[in-house]
């Protein structure tokens, strides 16, 4: 399972998460978006568990996508530059994927490495982890600086 997240926002705050396969599936139906935003008839469509209207507010056409009770509205020529974004999208989010692998790897190792040497209180932890971490690894480093006591504590206090 990932944790990276695909977020569409708005100006205001507002924001979905889509699942992965949410966005690969509205990326898929992309000539019914299309046809949904172009039209000048108030419809929907629903991808998985997304639902895209083209609902009308005053005298314009806006779209609203919905998701698990959220909402968003944009403007058609909006819905449809997220389609321009597709390969940016899938790029960054297997490099993240790939990233926050390697991290939660590092971390692990990390763990293992304080058992199995019996080190079993947290300032000595903290000195041996200070000493190993491979200080050209902007993982480990980061992990040294910014999540020193959660490994420390998974190491001697979670099975």
């Amino acid at each position: 399972m990932s944790y990276v997240k695909i977020v569409i926002g708005d100006n205001r705050g507002n924001r979905i998460i889509l699942p992965h396969t949410t966005w690969k599936a509205f990326i898929e139906r992309r000539a019914n978006v299309e046809r949904l935003v172009q039209s000048t008839v108030s419809s929907s469509l629903t991808i998985q568990d997304l639902i895209v209207e083209l609902v009308k507010i005053g005298n314009e056409y806006n779209v609203k996508i919905s998701l698990n009770g959220t909402c968003l509205y944009m403007k058609p020529k909006t819905m449809l530059f997220m389609f321009e974004l597709e390969h940016c999208v899938e790029h960054v989010y297997f490099e993240l994927c790939q990233y926050t692998h390697g991290i939660s790897e590092k971390f692990k190792y990390f763990i293992t490495f304080l058992r199995q040497n019996c080190i079993n209180n947290q300032c000595d932890a903290a000195n041996i982890l200070h000493k190993i971490y491979d200080k050209n690894s902007i993982i480990e480093c980061e992990l040294i600086a910014y999540a020193l006591d959660n490994i420390v504590h998974a190491a001697l206090y979670e099975k």
